[in-house]
């Protein structure tokens, strides 16, 4: 994984190889540092099946063919859908509702983001923007650095340690060694949604492109 922290790409590693690398134990990480509270947090390793209720409902209803102009007004519609089939499943996927708006937020703002790059790429004369760029620039735009520096003592030294966390939460850790800076990847406190959202919202994106690809405001005139 590689963020954009301090207007520089930094590049995480896993947690299991920094530890591995350091022989740290088991418990350090985003845990150790700045806890969080489990319980009642929504589960989705088994709701794999009411997962792919909401995909398919999303994806069916995109259009397959619309003009670039009308994908603002549509969109609104499309994060009410998606939100209505969260709600729906949540009684075997265990959502907290703060968990739900949070989900339709970032859909919503991701497609948006999406629709007004290709907006300005038409408009420009440049190619049709690519998904993974749109994400990856949100996503960047949400990350955060805990105001909280801890210390941590390991064979004599003493490392400076900080939270990062994105619009998916806590994942990872900035970790000052005397030598030198490590930017560690832990997703164990962070959002359990988040393969699922990157995978529904490429799929969305992808469908939109298609749609649009070949419509121009002379074919609707």
């Amino acid at each position: 994984m590689q963020l954009l922290i301090e207007g520089e790409i930094r590049r995480f590693i896993p947690i299991k190889n920094f530890r591995e690398t350091f022989e740290l134990p088991e418990a350090f990480g985003v845990t150790m540092f700045e806890p969080k509270e489990m319980s009642g947090m929504g589960q989705i390793d088994n709701a794999g099946g009411e997962l792919n209720i909401v995909r398919r409902a999303v994806l069916d209803a995109i259009p397959t063919e619309m003009p670039l102009q009308e994908w603002l007004a549509y969109l609104p519609e499309l994060a009410r859908l998606f939100e209505y089939k969260l709600h729906e499943v949540n009684p075997e996927v265990g959502l907290k509702s703060a968990e739900i708006d949070v989900a339709t937020s970032g859909f919503h703002d991701i497609c948006q983001s999406l629709i007004y790059a290709m907006i300005r790429a038409r408009a420009n004369g440049q190619p049709t923007p690519e998904f993974s760029r749109v994400y990856d620039d949100w996503l960047n735009e949400s990350v955060r650095i805990s105001p909280t520096v801890h210390s941590y003592i390991h064979r004599g030294e003493t490392w400076a340690v900080q939270i990062v966390s994105t619009a998916y939460g806590r994942i990872g850790l900035i970790v000052w060694t005397d030598k030198e800076t490590h930017y560690v990847h832990d997703t164990s406190l962070g959002c359990p949604a988040e393969g699922f959202m990157h995978t529904l919202l490429n799929e969305v994106a992808a469908r939109i492109l298609v749609a649009t690809a070949d419509i121009t405001p002379s074919d609707t005139a």
